[in-house]
């Protein structure tokens, strides 16, 4: 597969955390064989990245590209990286992840067996937040970093997590580019899920990459209340932009989410009550797109 993978990094204003999923990227097992090529969309970054990665292109030990996006938006960075690529398979990483060394062996491997033109992989939390106890908890009840490994059984996904996937360049020839109008720097996420539905009414099936490792970054701020609201609103308003669900959809749906949160917090059930309580946010900010107003709740 040399010269016919590119690594596509969409990024803005996180120098050093691009940076070590760069160093990353340089240690990975073949990579002199399989001989990818990088390219980092910077989203008109404010901070020093577009100097970092000037440098870095000049001692990376493969292809590297970096490209300046201003159009504002993750997917208007994807899209430009898509279309300056060269590779038949896209794979693409999020800026706050590294990859475990066998990542690119196994992108490979998935491909040349030719089963599936999408490919999911596992994200883990690194070591040693993953056996922090009080971490674990608060990943439990808020859900807000991405984590996303199955069991050896499971062949195929049914959507996609952006942070690790790869996905066959025909594939966006049927079913179109990234839609801008979403992910984050615009409706703040649901990109990846958007895509993933449009895979699927294709009639194109997704696979498990489960040896395609990569390891997501913890962010504390995360993992807390006012984000658990924030990341949920945000989903209800990328959703209702391109899903257009009825009103009185959403109104049932957010009537029976007001039901459930209710007794789940009588029972003590935290990880349904938080579920719902996602769904209180998510069908409020499905709302508000549907009167095309901001509330403050």
């Amino acid at each position: 597969m040399a010269n016919n993978l590119s690594i596509i990094i969409p990024t803005r204003d996180r120098c050093e955390i691009l940076r070590q999923l760069l160093d990353s990227i340089k240690r990975l097992r073949s990579l002199q064989s399989i001989q990818p090529e990088v390219i980092v969309a910077d989203n008109d970054s404010k901070d020093e990245t577009w100097t970092m990665l000037q440098a870095a292109g000049e001692q990376f030990p493969v292809s590297f590209r970096a490209v300046r996006v201003l159009r504002p938006g993750k997917c208007a960075a994807m899209n430009e990286a898509i279309r300056v690529s060269k590779g038949e398979v896209l794979a693409f990483l999020d800026d706050d992840v590294v990859v475990e060394p066998g990542w690119l062996e196994a992108v490979q491997s998935f491909f040349q067996d030719g089963a599936y033109p999408v490919g999911q992989g596992v994200i883990r939390i690194p070591a040693p937040d993953s056996e922090d106890p009080e971490i674990l908890r608060l990943l439990q009840r808020y859900r807000t970093i991405p984590t996303l490994e199955y069991g050896p059984e499971v062949k195929e996904v049914r959507s996609l997590n952006g942070a690790n996937i790869a996905i066959d360049r025909t594939v966006f020839d049927r079913v179109g580019n990234f839609d801008e109008r979403l992910g984050p720097g615009a409706s703040g996420t649901s990109e990846d899920t958007e895509i993933a539905l449009r895979i699927a009414q294709a009639g194109m099936k997704m696979g498990y990459m489960k040896e395609a490792i990569v390891y997501h970054r913890v962010d504390r701020p995360r993992l807390t209340e006012a984000y658990f609201k924030s990341v949920h609103q945000r989903q209800g308003r990328s959703r209702g932009l391109f899903k257009q669900p009825s009103t009185g959809r959403v109104l049932f749906d957010l009537a029976r989410a007001s039901v459930q949160y209710g007794l789940y917090s009588l029972i003590g059930k935290e990880r349904k009550k938080y579920r719902n309580k996602g769904r209180l946010y998510h069908y409020l900010g499905m709302l508000e797109v549907k009167c095309n107003r901001r509330w403050k709740f």
